[in-house]
């Protein structure tokens, strides 16, 4: 379970996210700053309850989850080929590598053309060999179709940090996209993203789907409650 911080151009909305082995279930903490309003509320219990009693639904949103770590599974899979790697010293308990655009390698894909235009650098936690942090900018404009299906500006940035959560357990704590263009090439990643999970807390392998609904929505309240800034 933890807080999901997301902001985008005129919008910012944290929630709660209690993960599920069926499915993940959410619920707003709080919208640009303030209390959800009744109407948000409405639509997140209605959405809950579609989760409960549904197991299509559940299915589904299981199914886009998997989806998008099969993705983010993939683009590491390119690092090795797409980049070239230098070493740059130690940064705290990383290794720092600096990469840039291998001119050999054939993206597949737009998502891996997009990918293959980053240079910036990458930390490597030491002890675990684990990814702990992707920061890139884009070298030159992408184009699709010569430039006809679209075009993303030279110099957006991309950055994702990984954090051990609990022993082992390295979960995305910030993702940061600010690019330029009109291309869009992840689905689930605007142009100009910012998104910090944060306050990870444990929960029983066990928890059912109906519980955890129960659970999301009464900590979210609770949270609310709490927030000195809430109105």
């Amino acid at each position: 379970m933890y807080l999901d911080s997301k902001e985008k151009p005129g919008r910012s909305e944290v929630d709660r996210i209690i993960q599920t082995p069926d499915c993940w279930v959410s619920w707003p903490v709080s919208v640009n700053g303030n209390r959800p309003t009744e109407k948000e509320t409405s639509t997140a219990r209605d959405h809950l309850e579609s989760l409960v009693n549904d197991p299509h639904l559940r299915r589904k949103n299981r199914g886009e989850i998997d989806a998008d770590s099969r993705k983010s599974a993939e683009m590491l899979k390119m690092l090795p080929d797409a980049f070239l790697f230098t070493g740059d010293g130690r940064q705290g308990n990383s290794v720092r590598l600096k990469f840039r655009p291998n001119p050999k390698y054939r993206p597949p894909n737009n998502e891996a053309k997009v990918f293959h235009h980053m240079e910036g650098i990458l930390l490597i936690d030491a002890k675990q060999i684990r990814l702990a942090k992707l920061s890139g900018t884009l070298a030159s404009d992408v184009e699709f179709g010569f430039g006809i299906l679209g075009k993303l500006q030279k110099g957006g940035t991309f950055e994702v940090d990984q954090s051990e959560v609990s022993p082992n357990d390295w979960e995305v704590s910030l993702l940061d996209v600010q690019i330029s263009g009109r291309a869009l090439f992840f689905h689930t990643i605007g142009e100009q993203q910012h998104e910090v999970k944060s306050q990870f807390e444990p929960i029983r392998p066990d928890l059912g789907v109906t519980e955890a609904a129960a659970r999301v929505a009464s900590d979210s309240n609770q949270t609310m409650a709490r927030s000195p800034g809430s109105r």
